[in-house]
């Protein structure tokens, strides 16, 4: 009998906990919204939305914001999400940065911070570049030490979700075994969030982007690599082991070149950037002419992704070519993303997403070419809307998603 007790106050807590998140859900998908409003749409009792209303105020999550315009019978008290509930740090480490930024519980971006990195940096040295972003950005905004709701750090590559280590990044080379959730919980007893920086841009298009108003979409961030962060029933799908997305690793040739990964045939080393600065480099060195030899001022060691992106809207014959056949391959990858999840939208970011109208339009056809009919014929392809904020954006998202989800979180 006491077991049966037990159950039923649990039941009844994550019911109640369902509730309000469902709630402020829908008052922050509405920005504002009555009562009346919130039990017709979520179909409520009016005793439940009053009550859970009512706590959720007291618990200073939501304000009254005064009553809706008079058009006759009564007028309806506005609720909306409290910006000063809390606040939320975002810190992504980059290949050549270290980006910081702080916004307020409604994500109005209250200060930035971007210090300079070297890919070759050593462990302690980030550890310390790291804090002192922290610190800029806790001092600069003056922070009390309650409101400061938690801190998302994101990053490329793979990490243990249970210890809070950072296991491998190929963008940093020294940064491998990494206590990270340890170290900062140790400077600020916080709740700490870690993902993968190509899975956090996925989330800041759901919050800050092209995709507010889809459910079901993937992100591809295509540059220096290929990877994707993958968004079903407006949640990021991580996979069992926190590392869903990494289409770079599919493999694309059989016996293939040899991929960063130490596997033959990946996707990344026939349209990854860094693969097509090699053949690039290739090409050049047999004769080939083109614009990239004035970008790089004659140095192709200098060469970059943005330099193939210049060239390639400038019309340079020799990229516009190599970058065809990468796409081609780009192609048959997404394609069979398509295929496997049926998104409603496919969202292009990094470096190549600047390519241009040209450059989507000749994916969007080898899609077509691609994908199976019935999943390919309501997807939308988007460039996506972003910066170079998206990562560190996303981040802060992983404070807030506790507070308005189900069993969200490290």
């Amino acid at each position: 009998m006491q077991k049966d007790m037990n159950d039923i106050k649990v039941n009844a807590s994550l019911l109640k906990d369902i509730n309000r998140k469902k709630i402020l859900s829908l008052i922050e998908e509405s920005d504002q919204i009555s009562r009346v409003e919130v039990k017709q749409i979520l179909g409520k009792d009016g005793k439940t939305v009053t009550n859970i209303t009512n706590s959720l105020i007291e618990d200073d999550l939501l304000l009254s914001i005064g009553y809706s315009t008079f058009t006759g019978g009564r007028r309806r008290e506005l609720l909306t999400i409290n910006p000063n509930f809390g606040y939320l740090i975002g810190i992504e480490l980059g290949i050549n940065y270290i980006r910081g930024i702080v916004t307020d519980f409604k994500y109005n971006v209250l200060l930035k911070e971007k210090i300079p990195i070297s890919p070759d940096e050593q462990q302690k040295s980030l550890l310390v570049k790291i804090s002192k972003t922290l610190k800029f950005l806790v001092e600069g905004t003056k922070i009390p030490k309650n409101k400061l709701l938690g801190i998302g750090f994101v990053a490329n590559g793979f990490y243990d979700r249970e210890t809070g280590k950072w296991i491998l990044s190929v963008n940093n080379y020294d940064w491998k075994n990494v206590a990270i959730r340890d170290y900062l919980s140790a400077q600020y007893d916080v709740p700490i969030f870690l993902e993968d920086s190509t899975r956090s841009m996925a989330l800041a298009e759901k919050y800050f982007g092209i995709a507010k108003k889809s459910k079901n979409y993937i992100y591809l961030d295509i540059g220096v690599g290929v990877g994707c962060g993958i968004i079903q029933n407006n949640r990021l799908y991580r996979g069992a082991s926190n590392v869903a997305g990494e289409l770079g690793h599919t493999i694309i040739v059989p016996n293939g070149k040899v991929c960063s990964c130490g596997r033959r045939g990946c996707l990344e080393t026939v349209s990854a950037g860094w693969a097509i600065i090699k053949e690039i480099k290739e090409r050049i060195k047999s004769g080939a002419k083109t614009l990239i030899y004035d970008l790089c001022n004659g140095d192709l060691d200098k060469l970059e992704t943005n330099m193939i992106v210049e060239a390639y809207i400038k019309g340079d014959r020799l990229v516009i070519d190599i970058m065809d056949s990468a796409s081609e391959y780009l192609s048959i990858g997404i394609a069979n993303l398509i295929n496997l999840f049926n998104p409603e939208s496919i969202i292009f970011g990094g470096q190549f997403a600047t390519l241009g109208d040209n450059y989507l339009t000749n994916i969007k056809e080898k899609l077509k070419k691609y994908s199976l009919p019935m999943s390919f014929k309501n997807v939308k392809i988007f460039a996506s809307s972003l910066d170079d904020n998206a990562a560190v954006l996303g981040a802060t998202t992983l404070v807030r998603d506790p507070y308005f989800y189900i069993n969200i979180g490290n």
